[in-house]
Parts: structure tokens; C-alpha cells; sequence
């Protein structure tokens, strides 16, 4: 099957072929499905905004960043992408949304670190268990199977602790071992009687499915190797079925529902502005929180209740950390820093606060701060022998509970490239949000005094404080007056339409949510094709 990309698809406004399935976005969540749904046979229509990106470029991308900046991968049209924000009236810092995605075939795993969690079973009855959010309507016994087969889809490296959740299956590659930094924590985490384990990632400890071992770049956001995994790779195996069509820089604008509640097309253009639709038997939005609410609301489809864009979550890393002066760290060298922990996302208090999961890191160039020190020349040079490798850090993922003041909606003044209105960013936080943060500062005060850390220096919240992590906006309820699908993904009072994401989770967890995504997707697919 042909490959169709913008003006350059040889396809009429209307197309004769009609697919199986048509999916909106070629990410995680598309990728995995798309693959699927081609190994069982049935065609697919992948939609992709976005570019797609050459892997034999990855090595000039990242020459072009490390000396010009900007963004890594250069995937932003600034028409196309647009988008307004207010979340500084209710949070006091700007949301911005560019580096907080990437639109292009294999969507934000073409960008991110690979560090990869499973949910806490409790994150799926947090309503039940502590009177905070909002029980999902499955629980994590019913989504383990899936989470076990994405940790193969994608290539998981790790290894299991007691304080990680039940699994019915090894990890398919070995977990990287502590790196010769993260063992300065071992003492102080004995000290205080916590927990601390490697996390996984979704990088190759060894070759696996294609792909190679970890090279050690250092460079994970672009992985030159590919030993770190990205939905390219299976948009490609689908590609490689000759059952799916990759329509790239193709935007969905409408979806056209029938009074019956049945999808009967996509109606998509490309960046040339030529327009068509794109008929199928099952629809999938798999376009992340912001587009695939966005395009709800186009639409006029699945927002009966208001539900459509409320409630968007994302993850708020709190940030510290102080110099040690007896020590000498050597950050990304002797191994990747891998140390975390979940000591403090339980506790008597979760009535009153989100979960909180901690990472150690010990990265920091002295050189960055020759502008607020005023110093240079010889000065700058004492200061920076003086300084590097003494830095010990801690990253705290905090929980952003569901709000339904923390949303996106569209803007009522602002078009896009098409002349539609563009999402309009506002995050919210909840008193239990910032008792969530106050709490991960004192844990990581504690901490560091333990560790012997001097000069401890709190970031304060920046637009660079978030995780990337985009959910909620669409979320699973069984009841449709609370949420936007089912517990199988179906747009409430559609018969053929599905979202899959991270923006149908009912709740954030504090963990990082990919390895879920990716395990609902599966699940998604067989739902679709179990025969």
C-alpha cells in the first residue's frame, strides 16, 4: 500500500478505499495499534500531523542542537501548532505546550528519557482508598497482562523489586545496574529505612528485536543507536505488512458523526491545504490529551456531559539539590543514574496529599551559573574545579489530581493554519496539588541533610517543571455524565469512535505513564480484533 504524504497522495477528496481502521496520530498509542490491528489482517488509515524523521539525521540533529539550541527535533509549524495559555493566572508560570511535545511519526517517544513505571495498583482506586480523585473503571489486575506485553513490545529493560507491583512476566532485557553515583544513596536510604531500587527503561541493556544495545551517548532524547525505543519502530512493522497508509503532514480537522452516533468519516488536510476524508469501519483518536480533546470539540462529538477537556493532569517534578564536599561525582559516567523511589508515595497522610516518587540525579554544570555569581576568567575556572562533581540532586514526580478547572478548551479569538480555533492551555491546581509539592521539598530537605549536602538550593516552579506527561481530557468512566469513554475506550454515545492515550486516564499517578498508555493501547486492540 502506498505511502501518502500531504498534496503529494494521489487520492481524491473522497477516497475510495475504505480501511478497517482509521487512527488519528502515528505516536504510542497509534503505533502500537496500528501494528496490531496490520498483524491480524486488517487494513489501516495512520494519520500523522507531523512529519516523519530519517533515522541517519539523528547524529546531525543533535550537532544542530548542541550548537544552535532550540528544539531537538524540529517538528513545529508555528501555524499549525498554535495554541493561547492562561495557566499562569492560576498556577503564576506559563504552560508551553512547543517543548511539552512533538508532533511527528512516533509522536513524544521520538524525545523522551525511556524511563519507564507501571501504575501502583492503589493508583486505580484512589477515590476508594483515600477520598482524592477518581477510582478508574478497571482495576490493575485486568490492564497487568498488557502492561507485561508492552514491556516486550517495546524492548523493556529491568529488573523486578519488591516495592514495584506484581507481574506476571520477566522483563525481556536485564535492568541496567546502579551507576557508581547512585551508590552514594545506599547508606542514606539504609539510614532512614526507605526503599530505593534501578528504575526500567525503555532502552536496550541488550540487542533486542532489531535493535542494538545501548552505544552510552548520552544523548537519550535522540538516541543516535536507536537502542532506546520510539513508535517509529512500529509504524514501520505496520508500514512493512503492505496493510497500513501513512498519511504524514496530514491534519484531522472534523470527524463526521451521523445522527445514529456512527462515524462515517475523517476529514483531514494537509499542510498544502488540499482537503479529503477518509472513511473506515472503527475510528481511533490517538493524538495526546491536548489534540485528540481539541478535535473532539471540533467536532461537537462526546462532550454531552462537559467532560470533554476538563481535567487535564500532567506531572510537576520538584526540584533540589546541594553540594557535597567530600565527594566527587562523575554524572553520566560509570553507568547511567538509574536510583528511585517510592518510599514516600504511600503514607497516613495520602488523605491529604498525592503520591510522590523520587529520582536521584547528579548532573549540574558548574558553568551555568558564571551569570548569576558574576564571575569569569580565572574566577570562573576556581569556581568550576572547585564545584563539578560535587552536586548531588533529587527530582521529585509529583501527583496532579483531576480538575476540572485544569483544562483545555478552544479558543473563542485565535485560528490555526486552517482557520480553526487552537486549544487553549489553562492548568489548575488543587490545595492537595500543593500540599503535594510542599511535602516532596520537606522529603527532599531530609534527604539531602542526610546525604550531607550544603548550600541545598530549591528550584522554584518554572515552565520547565513538567513531566511532558499529558493526561485526562477525555477520561474512562462507565458512567457518561462523568466522563468522555468506557471502560474500552468508546466515545460515550458513539458506536464506532475510540480514544486511547494518556488523555483517558482518570487519574496521574506519580509515576511516568507510558508503559500504561502503551498497555491500554494493546488492550484497546484486542477489544477491537480479539478473533
Amino acid at each position: 500500500m502506498a505511502r501518502c504524504t500531504g498534496a503529494r497522495c494521489e487520492l481524491p477528496v473522497s477516497s475510495a478505499r475504505r480501511y478497517d481502521l482509521v487512527i488519528i496520530g502515528a505516536g504510542l498509542t497509534g503505533g502500537l495499534i496500528a501494528a496490531e490491528a496490520t498483524r491480524r489482517g486488517r487494513t489501516v488509515a495512520l494519520i500523522e500531523a507531523g512529519q516523519r524523521f530519517a533515522f541517519a539525521n539523528r547524529p546531525a540533529q543533535l550537532r544542530h542542537h548542541q550548537i544552535f539550541g532550540g528544539l531537538l527535533w524540529p517538528h513545529a509549524h508555528a501555524e499549525r501548532d498554535r495554541y493561547t495559555d492562561s495557566s499562569h493566572r492560576s498556577i503564576g508560570v506559563a504552560y508551553a505546550l512547543e517543548s511539552h511535545r512533538l508532533k511527528g511519526v512516533g509522536g513524544s517517544t521520538m524525545h523522551w528519557g525511556g524511563r519507564i513505571s507501571r501504575f501502583m495498583p492503589t493508583d486505580f482506586r484512589t477515590a476508594s482508598l483515600y477520598g482524592t480523585g477518581m477510582d478508574w473503571p478497571i482495576s490493575y489486575d485486568e490492564l497487568e497482562p498488557y502492561y507485561s506485553r508492552a514491556d516486550w513490545e517495546l524492548g523493556v529493560s529491568g529488573s523486578h523489586h519488591q516495592a514495584l507491583p506484581p507481574r506476571s512476566r520477566d522483563y525481556p532485557n536485564p535492568g541496567f545496574p546502579l551507576s557508581v553515583d547512585d551508590a552514594m544513596w545506599l547508606p542514606v536510604a539504609e539510614r532512614l529505612g526507605i526503599a530505593v531500587y534501578p528504575s526500567a527503561f525503555a532502552i536496550n541493556s541488550a540487542a533486542f528485536a532489531g535493535r542494538p544495545q545501548c552505544q552510552a551517548y548520552a544523548a537519550c532524547a535522540v538516541c543516535p543507536s536507536g537502542a532506546r525505543y520510539s513508535a517509529d519502530v512500529h509504524v514501520a512493522a505496520a508500514e512493512r505488512s503492505g496493510l497500513c497508509d501513512l498519511f504524514d503532514n496530514t491534519v484531522a480537522r472534523r470527524i463526521d458523526l451521523n445522527a445514529f452516533g456512527a462515524v462515517r468519516a475523517v476529514q483531514v488536510s494537509s499542510l498544502e491545504n488540499q482537503e479529503r476524508e477518509i472513511q473506515g469501519t472503527n475510528y481511533v483518536i490517538a493524538a495526546h490529551a491536548v489534540e485528540s480533546a481539541r478535535l473532539l470539540l471540533l467536532s461537537k462529538c462526546g462532550n454531552h456531559s462537559d467532560q470533554v477537556g476538563r481535567n487535564f493532569m500532567e506531572h510537576i517534578y520538584v526540584e533540589a539539590g546541594g553540594h557535597i564536599a567530600d565527594k566527587r561525582f562523575y554524572p553520566r559516567r560509570g553507568g547511567y543514574e538509574v536510583l528511585e523511589s517510592l518510599a514516600y508515595y504511600y503514607g497516613d497522610d495520602r488523605r491529604e496529599r498525592g503520591g510522590v516518587k523520587i529520582e536521584f540525579t547528579f548532573e549540574q554544570d558548574p558553568l551555568n551559573d558564571m551569570e548569576s555569581h558574576h564571575i569569569w576568567g580565572r574566577s570562573m575556572a576556581r569556581y568550576d574545579r572547585e564545584n563539578f562533581g560535587r552536586w548531588a540532586g533529587i527530582a521529585a514526580e509529583t501527583e496532579h489530581q483531576p480538575n476540572p478547572d485544569s483544562r483545555v478548551s478552544l479558543d473563542p479569538e485565535v485560528v490555526d493554519f486552517f482557520g480553526d480555533p487552537v486549544p487553549h492551555m489553562h492548568l489548575a491546581f488543587s490545595d492537595i496539588d500543593r500540599r503535594t509539592q510542599r511535602q516532596a521539598r520537606d522529603i527532599m530537605q531530609q534527604l539531602l541533610g542526610q546525604a550531607g549536602a550544603k548550600d541545598v538550593v530549591q528550584d522554584p516552579l518554572t515552565s520547565n517543571s513538567f513531566g511532558a506527561h499529558h493526561l485526562g481530557t477525555c477520561r474512562m468512566s462507565d458512567d457518561p455524565d462523568k466522563g468522555v469513554v468506557d471502560r474500552n475506550c468508546k466515545v460515550h454515545g458513539t458506536t464506532n469512535l475510540f480514544v486511547a492515550g494518556g488523555s483517558v486516564f482518570p487519574t496521574g499517578g506519580a509515576v511516568q505513564p507510558s508503559l500504561t498508555i502503551a498497555a491500554i493501547a494493546l488492550r484497546l486492540a484486542d477489544h477491537l480484533y480479539a478473533t
